[in-house]
């Protein structure tokens, strides 16, 4: 959709969005509709949708009377986030490659994804948005929409952070990063619902880990 059909509130909602995953408009950052509606050329309105939309999708927090505020990313967040990773990815990955057979298309998704990000060299853009892409395009595979509406949201965070701690860099380019992938996209093409499921396990784990120790603080053991 060009921008001058896009609607109002939906252009609004994704110029802030991206400005937050991007760490231009910071945790713990105040914004008021006025200046908002002043730098978008728009009325409050679609503004204070925008806004609302943000709230539901835990990016800002309302300051009554005052405005709004960007969430902040801690390392709480963080342990939450990949434990629903955990929780989810490696099922759907499992799902991805017992389906992989039957669909007629394979796994082209999956496959771009991992292509990109392999040809991504020092496009911190393309780097992550392909990486997203593929743990989006495993759901999608699996047969399950919403799932991969979920993830697309947790990978989110993942983008964010990097843009927020520049010394995470390095770790979307990493070669155990792609390896990572490979390994994965390896199993589902080759049907083994296991090795999937385990190739993911294990490649979330090591990315949390990766991630927590920016914050110097070990991981937390898994309960139960």
């Amino acid at each position: 959709m060009s921008e001058s059909k896009q609607p109002l509130t939906e252009r609004v909602y994704l110029l802030l969005k991206d400005d937050i995953l991007h760490a231009r408009l910071a945790p713990g950052a105040t914004v008021l509709e006025a200046d908002l509606a002043a730098r978008f050329g728009v009325s409050k309105t679609p503004v204070r949708e925008a806004l609302r939309l943000l709230v539901q999708d835990g990016w800002v927090t309302v300051l009554p009377r005052k405005g709004y505020v960007v969430r902040s990313l801690g390392l709480e967040d963080l342990r939450d986030v990949f434990q629903l990773r955990e929780l989810l990815e490696p099922e759907f990955a499992g799902q991805a490659a017992a389906r992989f057979a039957q669909l007629r298309g394979g796994a082209a998704g999956v496959t771009d994804a991992l292509n990109a990000h392999r040809g991504a060299a020092d496009d911190l853009e393309l780097a992550l948005s392909s990486a997203a892409d593929f743990h989006i395009g495993i759901a999608e595979v699996a047969g399950n929409a919403r799932a991969a509406r979920m993830i697309a949201s947790l990978a989110d965070e993942v983008t964010r952070l990097h843009h927020l701690i520049p010394s995470l860099e390095p770790h979307i380019w990493s070669r155990e990063e792609l390896d990572a992938h490979e390994r994965i996209a390896a199993a589902i093409t080759a049907g083994n619902r296991r090795d999937a499921a385990r190739a993911m396990r294990d490649h979330l784990r090591s990315t949390h880990q990766a991630l927590v120790q920016v914050f110097g603080v070990p991981r937390r053991a898994s309960r139960g």
